[in-house]
C-alpha cells in the first residue's frame, strides 16, 4: 500500500465537495439560467452539449434526464464526433455548450466554432475566465472549483431543468430540482461516513486485474465514468462497461469464478435489470461489489443517484490506486507528457 498524504493527491475531490456545490448552487446556476432566458429568447430549440472525457459523460447524464421527462432534444457529442460528423442540423435555433475543464480541449473548441458560423447560441462551462475556450463561446460560466463530476453534472442538468421548467413542465422536474436544494448535505453525509467502507472495497478491489463494471438507467454513463475514465486513467486497471440491459446479450457468458464485476445499482424503474444481473454472477463468482443507490440516496430523488454514487467510487477508486502502490495522480503519457 502507497505511503501518501491524500491532502496532497489532486484526484481526490472530496475535502471541498460540499462548499463547491454549494456555491456552485448559489452563483452559478442562476448563471446557467441566465444563459436558458437567451435560450428561450432565440427559439433555441435543439441542443448539442460537446464534451470529452468526464464531461461528456456528465453532459450525456442530463441528455438522458432530457429525453427521460421531456421532448426537448438533446444531444451529447464527443467534440471529435462532433466535428468530424457535424450533424446535418444545426442552425440559429441550436444550441452548442462545450464543456472543458481546463478549456483547452482542441475539439471542443473547434465544435463551439462550427455552431458560431452557424448562427447557433454558444456557452461554455470551464473553470477559469481566462480559458482559451472562453474566446469561442458567447456566453461562459467559469465555475472555478475542482470537483468537476459534480459540477458538471450540476450545470447541464440546470439547463436542461430550466428548459423543461420553461418549456413543459413536469411534476417530476419540480422534484429533483426541490431535491437538488439537499444535495451538499448528502453528499457531506457520504464523504464523511464512506471513505471506511471506500477502504475496503478499494482493497478488495485492488487484487483484481481488471474490472466489468455495470449499471442502467441514469447510472449508465456515471458506469462509463467509473469504469473507463476513472479506473484506466487514474488507477491503471483494465475495465469494460457492460449496460444492465444488454448483460444477457453477450457478457453473461464470460461469467465464471474469478471473474470481477463492480455494480452500480440505482434506484428508478431501471433497477430490476441491474439486479438480474447481480444474481446472475453472484451465483457464480465471489468477485463482486454492488454500490446500491437505495443505502445512500437520503430519500433524494432517483435521478439525483449519479451525483450521490460518486462519492462512493470515488472512496473506492482512490483506495483502489493506493493499495496498488500508484498514486492516481501519477500519469505516463497524458497531459502532454507523451504526444498524441
Amino acid at each position: 500500500m502507497l505511503n501518501i498524504d491524500k491532502s496532497t493527491v489532486d484526484f481526490l475531490v472530496t475535502e471541498n465537495m460540499v462548499q463547491e456545490v454549494e456555491k456552485i448552487l448559489e452563483k452559478d446556476v442562476p448563471r446557467v439560467h441566465a444563459i436558458v432566458d437567451e435560450m428561450i429568447q432565440r427559439g433555441i430549440d435543439r441542443i448539442y452539449f460537446v464534451a470529452c472525457g468526464s464531461p461528456l459523460n456528465a453532459a450525456q447524464t442530463a441528455k438522458h434526464l432530457a429525453d427521460r421527462y421531456s421532448s426537448l432534444q438533446v444531444y451529447a457529442l464527443s467534440g471529435w464526433e462532433f466535428c468530424d460528423n457535424t450533424p446535418h442540423r444545426l442552425d440559429a435555433k441550436c444550441a452548442v455548450i462545450g464543456v472543458s475543464d481546463y478549456g483547452k480541449t482542441e475539439e471542443v473548441i473547434k465544435a463551439l466554432a462550427l455552431g458560431a458560423a452557424c448562427g447557433a447560441l454558444t456557452a461554455a462551462f470551464t473553470k477559469r475566465p481566462d480559458s482559451p475556450i472562453v474566446q469561442a463561446a458567447e456566453h461562459v460560466v467559469a465555475y472555478e472549483a475542482d470537483c468537476i463530476w459534480e459540477i458538471h453534472l450540476l450545470l447541464c442538468y440546470s439547463v436542461v431543468l430550466e428548459m423543461i421548467t420553461r418549456q413543459a413542465p413536469h411534476a417530476e422536474i419540480g422534484k429533483i430540482k426541490n431535491d437538488l436544494r439537499k444535495l451538499p448535505q448528502a453528499l457531506g453525509h457520504l464523504v464523511r461516513t464512506w471513505e471506511d467502507k471506500g477502504r475496503q472495497l478499494g482493497e478488495q478491489a485492488s487484487q483484481w486485474p481488471m474490472i466489468y463494471t455495470v449499471s442502467a438507467g441514469p447510472l449508465r454513463p456515471l458506469g462509463y465514468k467509473e469504469g473507463i475514465v476513472t479506473l484506466m486513467e487514474f488507477t491503471w486497471t483494465h475495465g469494460s462497461v457492460i449496460e444492465s440491459g444488454e448483460f444477457r446479450h453477450g457478457p453473461l457468458e464470460i461469467v465464471e469464478p474469478g471473474v470481477p464485476f463492480l455494480f452500480l445499482l440505482g434506484n428508478d424503474e431501471s433497477r430490476h435489470t441491474t439486479e438480474r444481473a447481480i444474481r446472475f454472477v453472484r451465483e457464480r463468482t465471489d468477485n463482486v461489489i454492488v454500490i446500491d443507490y437505495a443505502e445512500i440516496s437520503q430519500g433524494l430523488h432517483p435521478w439525483l443517484a449519479p451525483f450521490l454514487m460518486f462519492v462512493p467510487m470515488e472512496w473506492l477508486c482512490y483506495y483502489l490506486s493506493i493499495y496498488k502502490d500508484h498514486n492516481p495522480d501519477d500519469r505516463r503519457y497524458y497531459g502532454g507528457i507523451v504526444e498524441y
